[in-house]
């Protein structure tokens, strides 16, 4: 088995499913046509794992957390695991049903129009076919964020910790094998593949404690990009308990965020009714509001949720910087969250983290991607 360059391999890691598969505008799924003889469904490639050379660059966090992701069978988007989690489906089926959605699509091009297009844009019909496959899977990353969220489905984090456990023994046998393989061939760095075992492993380790809280915490640092599944390197997650006799607690989450360029933002998020939530955000006045604000209106939008976001100004935090980021959720003590409080929660840590970042390497503003 040849070696690859781990660091590229990870660098360019999750484009597969994403590149064949589409989604309808409206953001359901329509029923998959049937595909014509000449053109079977494709099977879903197994994941891929890399074969490691020898190199000591390692590779971006970005690029770790979408390679353990797809090792452990999980979507790259948390909306997508979301979508799955409620309609009970595995990776394998979720990318199968966007691959037969492709397809249909994909035959539903007749000769005469890819002859049409050919003629308008002077194109020779292989070329223009090439063009319109391209443009379908230019569509898919943006589909992929408009999935329906059910309201009503909630969130099991028992049955998210026995699916980290599955799939996370499942996500290190592959690894030992990759492992044994890369051996054989003369490979001996293997340092990059073992500390994504030994963070699998230790997640399998927290989740096999069924506790609801830290179940929690293991999913939401899997989709925090810059940190997959642990603490302790530049950002720390915790969760607490509310008090027993809080108000609707159930329907409550607080999240504090420690900023090193803004202090402390403190957020309440609010379930009004089953896809409806209030968000308020206490933060210093240079804190920058309207970025947030449009980052949170662009991905709210994509989860057909009604949504009410305020900030409120409180110049006695402004001072107040850390010297590490670190965030801390307060909620009750329950087995089950509503999916919208998950993904709110998710967006809020995500985003402020993601502008004091920006912040400190001098970037004022990336509005423009949301």
């Amino acid at each position: 088995m040849a070696g690859i360059d781990i660091k590229r391999f990870l660098s360019n890691f999750g484009q597969n499913y994403h590149q064949q598969t589409t989604f309808s505008a409206r953001g359901t799924f329509n029923a998959p046509a049937q595909p014509a003889p000449e053109a079977p469904v494709p099977k879903p490639a197994p994941a891929q794992i890399p074969s490691p050379q020898t190199q000591s660059m390692p590779a971006p966090p970005q690029a770790q957390s979408a390679f353990i992701k797809d090792v452990m069978g999980f979507p790259r988007n948390a909306n997508e695991f979301v979508y799955m989690v409620q309609r009970g489906m595995t990776q394998t089926q979720f990318n199968q049903m966007f691959n037969n959605q492709m397809l249909a699509q994909r035959n539903n091009l007749s000769q005469m129009q890819a002859q049409i297009l050919a003629q308008l844009q002077g194109l020779d019909i292989n070329t223009a076919k090439e063009m319109i496959n391209a443009q379908l899977s230019s569509q898919v990353q943006g589909s992929l964020r408009n999935l329906e969220i059910l309201s009503s489905g909630m969130i099991n984090l028992n049955q998210i910790s026995m699916l980290l456990q599955q799939n996370g023994k499942e996500a290190i046998t592959k690894i030992i094998m990759t492992m044994t393989e890369a051996s054989k061939s003369g490979i001996t760095d293997l340092s990059q593949l073992k500390e994504m075992a030994k963070l699998i492993n230790a997640s399998i380790s927290v989740a096999s404690e069924n506790n609801p809280q830290k179940t929690l915490k293991l999913l939401l640092m899997l989709y925090l990009p810059w940190l997959p599944l642990e603490d302790g390197t530049g950002f720390d997650l915790e969760i607490q308990n509310k008090s027993e006799n809080h108000e609707e607690s159930d329907s409550v989450i607080v999240i504090t965020v420690s900023t090193i360029n803004y202090g402390t933002v403190r957020t309440t998020i609010y379930l009004e009714s089953s896809n409806s939530v209030q968000t308020t955000i206490e933060c210093s006045e240079n804190f920058p509001k309207t970025e947030l604000k449009l980052r949170i209106e662009g991905e709210q939008k994509h989860y057909s949720m009604d949504s009410v976001l305020t900030f409120e100004t409180n110049d006695g935090i402004k001072e107040q910087n850390y010297q590490k980021q670190s965030a801390n959720i307060n909620m009750s003590q329950t087995t089950e969250i509503n999916p919208y409080l998950l993904l709110m929660a998710h967006t809020i840590i995500k985003h402020i983290i993601d502008i004091d970042n920006n912040t400190t390497a001098g970037i004022t503003s990336h509005t423009d991607k949301f």
